[in-house]
């Protein structure tokens, strides 16, 4: 029950443009049904594509939940996103952000929305061109990759959005223990040690602030450079919680793709460095440390959460020993706080109470309407994505 954090760090398309030539067959889409049977033209009259000739390239694939096409016709270029659930909410976000002026062409920024249609799931998304942090990082450019990212929470630190769902430290806490379980159904020893980290961020999670807008997933692949300012991509699960949330996601893909991949671990400091530094005044000290810790327990598992047996990634232990490190750090002294309080202690623990699913899946007690939401994030665990500049492109 968790974002698709198995893939890599980036990933690119063939080039030059490919087209789809047979659009995959799949009833749970109803989007993507229409289209193979009218064409995209008549299932999205207000794109206005009349009879020109249009290409389609898939970017991303789940059976059964969603699936993006890069759209070309005629010089015009843009995404089409469907699902099996009713995404008006994500589609309510877009308009909410283009109103407070997140959607233009210069600055920090997100897809416009050209196109709705929720009886079919199915949105349609200007295309943001870019390179992702994970590209800057392997091209040599990590100051910059960090410097992108701190300029998205300065332009974004005070947005509200007041319909989005709760997201903060109990749903941290909740992935922190599936993460636990998970590592230790493929080695006992990593198991009892991300436990151990996950306890010590249950004594004292942060006091949550003032909520604001939180994308959710907010990896290096979710950030573009688009030249005058960054840009942020995949939105369908945000909610409103602390910034250091996101910020903690943010750096945790960070410190994987250092530990990861030697290649890129100058680069990678220097993203961290370049973040940190200029973000100090946004964030409080410890919820950030608080945050990235749970971060790093929730990558170190991914791809380990679908009941079946896979290795841990050979930089596991290392980032559990930097996530226990932060943990400490995080819970050494009392969290400044403005607000409302974590949600209550008891719903907290309940991350640390596993059952198992009919095929073998691991997942937490929740409330209902939780477990619910969560949903729709498993399904994204076995995710197959191809993308160009931008990888995971599920605009």
């Amino acid at each position: 029950m968790e974002p698709n954090l198995g893939l890599p760090d980036d990933l690119s398309l063939p080039e030059p443009w490919q087209r789809t030539l047979t659009l995959p067959g799949d009833p749970a889409l109803p989007g993507l049904e229409t289209i193979r049977e009218y064409g995209l033209a008549e299932t999205l009259p207000e794109l206005d594509l009349g009879d020109l000739a249009v290409e389609l390239r898939l970017c991303n694939y789940v059976e059964g939940s969603r699936a993006t096409f890069e759209v070309r016709a005629d010089g015009r270029r843009f995404a089409i996103k469907m699902y099996a659930d009713d995404p008006t909410l994500e589609a309510k976000l877009y308009r909410k952000l283009a109103r407070v002026g997140l959607a233009s062409d210069v600055g920090a920024r997100v897809p416009r929305l050209l196109a709705f249609d929720p009886d079919l799931h199915l949105l349609a998304m200007s295309w943001l061109e870019g390179k992702t942090a994970s590209r800057l990082l392997k091209e040599g450019k990590g100051e910059r990759a960090g410097q992108l990212a701190a300029s998205w929470f300065s332009r974004a630190s005070n947005v509200r959005v007041k319909f989005a769902p709760p997201c903060g430290s109990g749903r941290m806490l909740y992935n922190a223990g599936m993460s636990a379980v998970a590592l230790g159904a493929t080695d006992q020893a990593l198991g009892s040690a991300a436990k151990a980290v996950a306890r010590t961020l249950l004594r004292r999670p942060p006091i949550e602030r003032g909520p604001r807008l939180v994308h959710g997933t907010l990896y290096t692949r979710h950030i573009l450079d688009l030249g005058n300012g960054p840009g942020v991509i995949d939105w369908q699960q945000f909610g409103q919680g602390p910034l250091e949330l996101d910020a903690g996601t943010f750096l945790a893909s960070i410190t994987r793709t250092r530990l990861r991949h030697d290649s890129l671990a100058t680069e990678a400091a220097k993203a961290e460095e370049a973040f940190v530094s200029t973000t100090r005044a946004l964030f409080d000290e410890r919820a950030l440390d608080w945050y990235w810790a749970a971060g790093l327990l929730h990558v170190v598992a991914s791809g380990l959460k679908d009941g079946l047996k896979h290795p841990a990634p050979p930089e596991a232990r290392a980032l559990i020993q930097i996530a226990a490190q932060r943990a400490e750090r995080a819970v050494a002294g009392r969290i400044s706080a403005e607000a409302k309080p974590s949600p209550p202690r008891e719903r907290q623990r309940s991350a640390f109470s596993f059952r198992r699913r009919a095929h073998g899946t691991v997942v937490a007690d929740r409330p209902a309407a939780e477990t619910r939401n969560e949903s729709k994030m498993e399904s994204q665990s076995t995710e197959t994505v191809s993308d160009d500049n931008h990888p995971e492109n599920s605009r």
